[in-house]
C-alpha cells in the first residue's frame, strides 16, 4: 500500500502523547501481568473533577426537547457562533480583564485542532519555530506534520543540576541571543506549563513578546490550565490582540471543563490571524461543533450572571493546589528525589537519576505505579518522570499510597 512519504516518516516515529495513552491503557496493564485496577497511575495528562452541574444541564435541556436538539444538529459559522463568541469574550473579560471583539475570537473543535490550523496558517516551508525544552510532547509531531522542513529550535530553561527553572533574567537573556541567531516565526509554550506546572513570570514572557513584535513574528500561549493558576497570576494574563497583536491565545474546555472528550477550543488574536484562521478552518473541520456551543454558551451567561462559574473554578483550583501538595509532600517523604513545586497545572517532574523509560518500566512492572519517562518532554528529562495528580484529585488518599509502594520497592 502506497502511502504517503511524510505518513510513514510519521508512523515510523510514533506521538509521545499516543505512547504516554498506550502504556496507561488497561490492554498494556493486562499485557504486563498487572491487574488494571490494582494499577496506580501517575501517568494521566486529564482531569478527574466533576464538570460544572449548570453544564450538565444546558446539554440535558437541549436534549430534551425535540425541536432543541434538532437545531443542535445544524451547521455552525465557520468561526462558531457570534453568541457563543460574545460569551468567550464576555467570560475573559470578567475573569482575566482581556478585551475581546467577536472578531478577535474563533472557535474550534480543540486546541489540538487550533494549534494545527495557526501553523497551516503562519508557517511557510522551511520555517522555524522555538519551543522550550522542556514542553508539550505534542507540539513536534504537529509541526513535522503541518509545515514542510521546518526547523524546530529549543531553549533549554530546567537548570538539571539544581533541579529548578532559571530566573526570568537568565531566560530572557537566553531568549535574545537565541533569537538573534534563528529568527523563529513563532515562539510557543504553555503557561502553567505542561510537563512542568511552572507559570512563566511577567519579564520573560514581556521579553519573548518584545522580540515578536519588533520583528513581526508571533508569540503563541497555550493556555490550556490557565484556570488553574496556584500563584498570583501574572500581567500577561490580561493582554488582549488590541494592545498586543502579535500575540495569539489558544485556549481549551478541556481542563477547567472536563471536557476531555466534548471538544471545544478557541483561539483570541488580531482580527487578521482569524480571518486566516477561518480560511484554514473552512478546510479542516468546516465548521465547530454546534451542541457543544449552544451549551458552553447558556452554561456560561448564567454562570456568569449568578456568580457560579468564579465559585467553581475557584474550588476546582483549590482542589488541584491540595492534590499538588499532596503529591510533593509524598515524593519528599517517601522517596527523597528532587521535585518541581507546582505553580498550576496537573503535574510535577521528578528527577530519577537513571534512564526514565527503563526506571518507568521497572517500577511499573514491580509495583502496579505508573509514570511518565520525561524524554518526550525534550532532552533534559531524559532522567526524570512526570507526574499527574490530575485524575485523583477528587480521590487524594490515592495519591500517597503509590508513592508507598515505590519506596518499598526501591528500599
Amino acid at each position: 500500500m502506497r502511502l504517503s512519504s511524510l505518513i510513514q516518516e510519521m508512523m515510523n516515529t510514533p506521538s509521545p502523547i499516543r505512547q504516554i495513552m498506550k502504556m496507561a491503557s488497561r490492554q498494556n496493564i493486562i499485557n504486563m501481568g498487572l491487574d488494571p485496577d490494582d494499577v496506580i497511575s501517575y501517568g494521566g495528562g486529564w482531569v478527574g473533577h466533576h464538570p460544572p452541574e449548570g453544564l450538565r444541564e444546558a446539554y440535558m435541556k437541549i436534549i430534551g426537547d425535540r425541536e432543541s436538539f434538532h437545531d443542535a444538529g445544524k451547521y455552525s459559522p465557520t468561526l462558531g457562533f457570534e453568541e457563543c463568541r460574545e460569551a468567550i469574550a464576555r467570560m475573559e473579560k470578567e475573569l482575566f480583564g482581556v478585551k475581546l471583539g467577536i472578531e478577535n475570537i474563533i472557535v474550534g473543535q480543540a486546541s489540538t485542532q487550533l494549534t494545527h490550523d495557526l501553523f497551516i496558517a503562519l508557517m511557510d516551508d522551511g520555517d522555524s519555530i522555538l519551543l522550550l525544552d522542556p514542553t508539550y510532547a505534542n507540539y513536534p509531531g504537529q509541526i513535522d506534520m503541518t509545515v514542510r522542513n521546518a526547523k524546530i529550535i529549543r531553549q533549554r530553561v530546567l537548570d538539571v543540576d539544581k533541579w529548578e527553572y532559571k530566573d526570568e533574567g537568565e531566560m530572557a537573556e537566553d531568549f535574545k541571543e537565541i533569537y538573534e541567531r534563528e529568527k523563529p516565526k513563532i515562539v510557543m509554550f504553555p503557561t502553567p506549563d505542561n510537563p512542568s506546572s511552572q507559570v512563566f513570570g511577567d519579564e520573560f514572557v514581556k521579553a519573548v513578546y518584545d522580540e515578536c513584535e519588533d520583528n513581526d513574528t508571533f508569540l503563541i500561549l497555550d493556555y490550556a490550565y490557565k484556570t488553574q493558576c496556584f500563584i498570583p497570576e501574572p500581567k500577561y494574563f490580561s493582554w488582549s490582540p488590541t494592545d498586543h497583536p502579535n500575540l495569539i491565545a489558544v485556549h481549551s474546555n478541556s481542563k477547567w471543563g472536563r471536557g476531555l472528550g466534548r471538544r471545544l477550543g478557541w483561539v483570541d488574536a488580531s482580527s487578521d490571524v482569524i480571518d486566516a484562521m477561518e480560511r484554514v478552518q473552512q478546510c479542516s473541520i468546516l465548521c465547530p461543533d454546534t451542541m457543544h456551543q449552544f451549551a458552553f454558551t447558556e452554561y456560561v451567561n448564567a454562570a456568569l450572571n449568578d456568580g457560579s462559574l468564579k465559585r467553581y473554578l475557584e474550588e476546582t483550583r483549590d482542589a488541584y493546589k491540595k492534590a499538588a501538595e499532596m503529591t510533593t509532600k509524598a515524593i519528599e517523604e517517601h522517596l527523597g528525589m528532587p521535585y518541581l513545586v507546582p505553580q498550576g497545572g496537573l503535574y510535577t517532574l521528578m528527577r530519577v537519576d537513571e534512564d526514565a523509560d527503563e526506571f518507568v518500566r521497572r517500577v511499573l512492572k514491580n509495583t502496579g505505579v505508573l509514570f511518565i519517562p520525561g524524554k518526550g518532554f525534550g532532552d533534559s528529562l531524559k532522567e526524570a518522570v512526570r507526574i499527574s495528580y490530575g485524575p485523583h484529585v477528587e480521590n487524594p488518599a490515592i495519591i500517597e499510597e503509590g508513592f508507598k509502594r515505590v519506596a518499598k520497592y526501591l528500599s
